[in-house]
């Protein structure tokens, strides 16, 4: 009985122990099975990142073990360096390039901001040079201008041009000196380059100057080597004309003409201008000249009124 009763109880004991580890096994399997499966569908699709894994890993193996000394694989790095050497070439050119370029974009920074001042700088001085040239220029001609004054005893008046006549250029300038500054109508206006005009009218602080070139103007004149006169009249251009010039005065291309000072308004010595052509028939009773003026009516900026004594 006690042989019975054993076997009844370890046979079904047997039967379930053997059911269960066959569905284990059974399950297992399936599972390994399943894992292998998306194993190879991860390798398959992953081939090139697997691989650039592993052999960072083998060179960091191999570097590690050489570093520390436990052991030396020749054959093993001649590989690892075969294998990753156009990789750490790539690696090595990428980052050098990607470190010049930085290096090339801050330095282009500097060098832009440096032109950037450089361009300032350079502005500035043109305008610092501009500046002094203008200087210099008008302390030349107020240096002439002086000299003018001193080779006359007349007092004369310094004055700045600051207007013309639009459509008549050559008739007439407005100065910035009039009444208050002494200056009064009929006096005579000039340069160190030689006669201007005359004062026509007069405001408080400003005055109008009819010029030489104007056909209403009349200045005695006079040809400095032959002492010969006549009347210098304008013409409308820039040129002046003398008349009234005897027939037989020795005249000559490139004679000098100053006025003669005869009449109350302009005093002797000025210079008018050179003589470029002159007009003579034979039975005219005078001669006339074609003067060029010594003052470039085109480039007034500074005149003297001159205050001839009453």
């Amino acid at each position: 009985m006690n042989y019975k009763r054993r076997a009844q109880f370890i046979m079904p004991l047997r039967l379930n122990l053997f059911s269960l580890t066959r569905y284990d096994i059974r399950d297992t399997i399936y599972e390994f099975n399943w894992g292998i499966g998306n194993l190879k569908n991860f390798l398959s699709q992953n081939n090139a990142l697997i691989i650039f894994i592993i052999l960072i890993i083998i060179t960091i193996f191999i570097m590690t073990i050489d570093y520390q000394g436990k052991m030396y694989l020749t054959w093993v790095e001649g590989i690892g360096l075969k294998l990753f050497s156009p990789i750490t070439r790539g690696i090595t050119l990428v980052t050098s390039n990607t470190k010049d370029y930085l290096k090339a974009i801050v330095e282009f920074k500097i060098v832009e901001e440096e032109n950037k001042e450089l361009k300032e700088k350079i502005e500035i001085t043109y305008q610092e040079n501009a500046i002094l040239k203008e200087k210099l220029i008008a302390y030349d001609r107020l240096k002439k201008l002086l000299e003018l004054k001193e080779s006359f005893s007349y007092e004369m008046i310094p004055s700045l041009v600051i207007s013309r006549e639009p459509g008549n250029w050559f008739n007439s300038i407005i100065v910035d000196k009039g009444r208050d500054d002494g200056v009064k109508k009929n006096m005579a206006v000039a340069t160190h380059r030689g006669l201007v005009g005359r004062v026509v009218s007069v405001d408080s602080h400003t005055a109008k100057i009819l010029l030489i070139l104007d056909q209403r103007s009349a200045v005695g004149g006079m040809i400095q080597r032959s002492r010969d006169i006549g009347v210098v009249k304008g013409s409308e251009s820039n040129y002046s004309y003398m008349e009234y010039l005897s027939h037989d005065a020795d005249v000559k291309i490139n004679d000098v003409v100053i006025t003669s000072g005869l009449g109350s308004i302009f005093p002797k010595g000025i210079i008018i201008g050179r003589i470029v052509g002159i007009e003579k028939e034979s039975h005219d009773l005078f001669q006339k000249v074609i003067i060029r003026p010594g003052v470039d009516f085109t480039k007034l900026e500074e005149v003297f009124v001159v205050k001839k004594p009453e």
